[in-house]
């Protein structure tokens, strides 16, 4: 009896993704990881849903020539540039306004406690009252001919200088505490006569009162000036009185001051009166470093610079004054001092930012990291290591205490030690260019790749993850609260990331493409065999469990080994439902699906039933 063969029924087993671990642009991907993407999260980790709508806000003016932003900093409120005016709190500060120059671009931001401190324009305002605003320099200029000199008490009070004796030898039967100005040396020294001592005393700090109209003004005690132009004048000056004159010119420490005077430490061997210096102009100026990049640590202000400046080449790390970010080079062997250093490593700085208090500073190919409470304490650490890609300072953010940046490798992760790069999920795309903001947990960084193309994307430095949003294109990152602000070059517009101010953006354009490979899944059989088929699985069947808010729509295509992608077919919202679409695919080596939409949808899980195929 002949028998009709029997077809033997495969058995079935069920492969579930029901974990997204977001973008992976590697040739081999996980399960549950994405090749390409678009505007897809892992907010609602471990389902796969949409970024959040963004808030848009214009401050461009229908019909009026665009004033472009140019630069944001967050904090208790944010603070952002537009044009020449500075806004805190969406409102500008009155009176205060930046140079919206290209040579005065970008802008660097730093708070310093109630301060908001804008480089390079050197200004600042204070938030908790914006009647205090201004340029942190003072420059100031007189004509010489305004300007006196007297020698004087430190309480302010002028010498009378008939009743000073000079010379070289000390006065015959002194009276106690007649002063004389022992000229017996190189240098001129003010002695004092004590009778029970029978001794000419050295009065060891003497100062010089400079009087002239304004030259206080907007000074303060113990800051440190520049003094130039001091030169005495006339036919025969006194050689000695001219050297003293001259020994004034460079930085000078103001121990007291009024609207027009100052007073600095110095010795004065007869008077000055106006117009006794020489022709020219008087300057005292309270001037800042120019500075690479800035950063607040434990109530200093620290910065960093390497170039050329007064024809020397400097490569020096400085810190302000404690508590005084205008003063940057006052010394006077206190721990508040101002601190310089220079550093031996070759390159420019790239970045600079404050992690657990304290100041790291970047090169290319190394890292410096200041330590210590006290400048007789501070001490450098360098590390030689992966740095700051040059031009991707902005990128520079703390996360977790870590300090998260791009390197020309990819994006390194710092926690004080040696340097990890945690970006091996964007493949061996080379990007540069990049700015970077911190929302919770999560890294938001804008980078350009090789075709000048801007695609922002975000790390969950919980789960490992890189998710795409889309090509925004931010100039800079602010965050305030549970908020994170940028501005956006290309429609020059504030954007809240999380929606939370501005206008809700429409619905959102989105994709996700993932692999699955061996659709002929597993060979059982001896690969020699050229029946080996029998034993192969396959995925017979693949179903997407996934919610589509009402109006929202999907669509959904495969490529089989690389060929064209072809349609699958679509659906449609409809109140939020949760629906399953099954995809019979091809018989096939390797597969792509993609799945690209517009409107809010979430997709819980994607399972494939696998059968082992064969023919008896």
């Amino acid at each position: 009896m002949r028998y009709t063969p029997q077809l033997q029924t495969g058995a079935k087993t069920t492969l579930m993704t029901s974990a997204f671990y977001g973008y992976n642009h590697n040739k081999i991907i996980a399960d549950g990881e994405m090749f390409e993407m678009k505007n897809m999260s892992g907010d609602d980790y471990p389902l796969l849903s949409l970024r959040k709508k963004r808030g848009i806000s214009s401050y461009d003016t229908q019909g009026e020539a665009q004033v472009p932003l140019n630069g944001i900093h967050g904090r208790d409120q944010l603070v952002f540039i537009r044009g020449t005016d500075v806004y805190y709190n969406f409102v500008p500060v009155q009176g205060l306004s930046v140079s919206a120059d290209t040579g005065m671009l970008p802008k660097k931001i730093v708070s310093f406690g109630a301060y908001v401190c804008i480089w390079p324009d050197k200004k600042y305002f204070n938030t908790a009252d914006q009647s205090d605003y201004g340029s942190m320099e003072r420059l100031f200029s007189a004509s010489s001919a305004g300007v006196s000199l007297i020698m004087c008490r430190n309480d302010g009070t002028d010498y009378d200088y008939t009743s000073i004796s000079r010379g070289t030898s000390a006065p015959e039967d002194p009276a106690n505490g007649q002063l004389w100005l022992d000229e017996s040396g190189s240098e001129a020294v003010l002695r004092q006569y004590m009778k029970s001592a029978d001794e000419w005393l050295e009065v060891t700090t003497t100062y010089i009162k400079i009087q002239c109209t304004g030259i206080g003004s907007g000074l303060k005690e113990y800051d440190t000036i520049e003094l130039s132009g001091m030169a005495l004048g006339g036919a025969d000056p006194d050689e000695r009185v001219a050297a003293q004159v001259e020994a004034l010119n460079g930085s000078m420490i103001v121990y007291a001051c009024g609207e027009n005077y100052i007073i600095v430490a110095g010795l004065l061997s007869a008077a000055v009166e106006a117009e006794g210096l020489a022709e020219g102009t008087v300057h005292a100026d309270l001037k800042l470093p120019d500075l690479d990049y800035v950063v607040q640590s434990n109530n200093r202000l620290w910065g960093c610079k390497y170039g050329m400046v007064n024809g020397e080449v400097v490569n020096e790390i400085y810190a302000s004054k404690l508590g005084d970010f205008r003063n940057w080079r006052n010394y006077m062997g206190l721990s508040t001092d101002s601190y310089t250093a220079s550093v031996g490593t070759d390159g420019q700085f790239t970045g600079a930012i404050t992690q657990r208090g304290y100041p790291v500073f970047f090169k290319e190919n190394c890292i410096h990291r200041v330590s210590g409470t006290t400048p007789d304490s501070f001490t450098i650490q360098t590390t030689h290591c992966r740095g700051v890609q040059k031009g991707s300072w902005k990128s520079l953010a703390v996360v977790a205490e870590n300090i998260y940046y791009k390197a020309r490798e990819g994006i390194m992760v710092y926690d004080g030690n040696m340097p990890q790069i945690v970006s091996e999920q964007l493949g061996d795309e080379l990007y540069s260019d990049a700015r970077a903001g911190v929302l919770k947990d999560k890294y938001y960084i804008c980078m350009k790749d090789k075709d000048n193309t801007f695609i922002q994307y975000v790390y969950d430095t919980t789960h490992g993850t890189w998710w795409v949003e889309d090509n925004m294109q931010a100039l800079g990152y602010g965050a305030v609260d549970d908020e994170l602000f940028l501005i956006d070059e290309v429609s020059n517009t504030l954007v809240s990331i999380r929606g939370t101010i501005g206008t809700e953006e429409g619905d959102l354009d989105w994709a996700a493409t993932f692999d699955l490979y061996g659709v002929n899944y597993q060979r059982q059989g001896n690969y020699d065999d050229p029946k080996r088929v029998r034993n192969e699985k396959y995925v017979s069947l693949f179903k997407i469990r996934m919610e589509l808010e009402d109006g929202a729509w999907m669509r959904l295509y495969m490529q089989y080994n690389g060929g064209k992608w072809e349609y699958m077919g679509e659906k449609r919202g409809n109140n939020l439902r949760t629906f399953v679409l099954p995809i019979v695919p091809k018989r096939c080596d390797h597969v792509r699906f993609k799945i690209e939409g517009r409107g809010q949808a979430t997709i819980y899980d994607i399972s494939r039933i696998m059968e082992v195929g064969g023919d008896g």
